[in-house]
């Protein structure tokens, strides 16, 4: 049995590859699921669901134009 590796040493990429393939691995799991994500979006909550809805709107086209760009 080989040596689980070290999961806080992996970038993103390596540890979503590993937990892909090592489905039943809860500690991978664990770390991938707390790590931060630089291109997360988060929302308010006590903002209406419109308002959200609209912000998100607002995200898309920017991304949408900047990539057209």
């Amino acid at each position: 049995m080989s040596p689980k590796p070290n999961f806080k040493e992996m970038s993103l990429q390596e540890l979503k590859k590993y937990v892909l393939s090592h489905r039943d691995d809860q500690e991978a799991w664990q770390e991938f699921t707390h790590r931060d994500r630089p291109n997360a979006v988060y929302f308010d909550t006590d903002v209406p669901l419109a308002t959200q809805k609209q912000r998100l709107q607002e995200l898309i086209e920017k991304e949408k134009y900047s990539n057209e760009i």
